[in-house]
């Protein structure tokens, strides 16, 4: 019945796993791991700047997630303009999750990201900015399914490029031509 893993107070949800003050925050949190919650609609409102230390980021089976961090009042202003900063962040595995629009409300930066894995979450829209690395410097490594990544949404400072070419499921057939081979 949780609609969330965390809310600020007691009005906020009644269907949350936990309950805080909003002086307690994450910013300990290393790993980030859920399976099987099927009423999650958020795993946690954002009223801090960051996760200083989240590293991974994996989510199975959680049908109706709509985004992973969403927005709550009393946010800095920099969240909005420049976006909630995930400096440890290298891996993301996200997998059957069909609502999933977002991972975070904002623009989500990850610059230490190194692998994505996603499968199943035919309605995400966008992957975390992690700009564009130095000549050399290895960029992240993709595994999406190919009508998701070509249905990204991407803009000048968040682009396909910033990412190794993405690795499609081996699963992934081509759609075939809607006709009719009966006569």
């Amino acid at each position: 019945m949780a609609r969330c893993i965390w809310s600020k107070s007691k009005g906020v949800s009644r269907f949350s796993l936990f309950r805080a003050s909003p002086s307690t925050s994450f910013k300990n949190l290393k790993h980030l791991h859920l399976r099987s919650c099927p009423s999650l609609k958020f795993v946690i409102p954002m009223w801090v700047s960051s996760f200083p230390n989240l590293e991974t980021l994996h989510i199975i089976h959680c049908g109706d997630l709509g985004h992973i961090f969403t927005l709550d009042g009393g946010y800095p202003e920099e969240i909005i303009t420049d976006g909630l900063v995930f400096p440890k962040l290298t891996t993301i595995h996200l997998h059957d999750l069909p609502k999933l629009q977002q991972i975070c409300k904002v623009k989500m930066v990850a610059p230490a990201l190194e692998s994505i894995k996603i499968r199943g979450c035919w309605g995400l829209r966008r992957l975390p900015s992690v700009g564009s690395r130095a000549h050399g410097e290895k960029k992240p490594t993709v595994e999406i399914e190919k009508d998701v990544w070509d249905a990204l949404e991407w803009d000048t400072s968040h682009r396909p490029d910033h990412f190794e070419a993405p690795v499609h499921s081996r699963h992934y057939k081509k759609k075939l031509p809607r006709v009719s081979f009966l006569r």
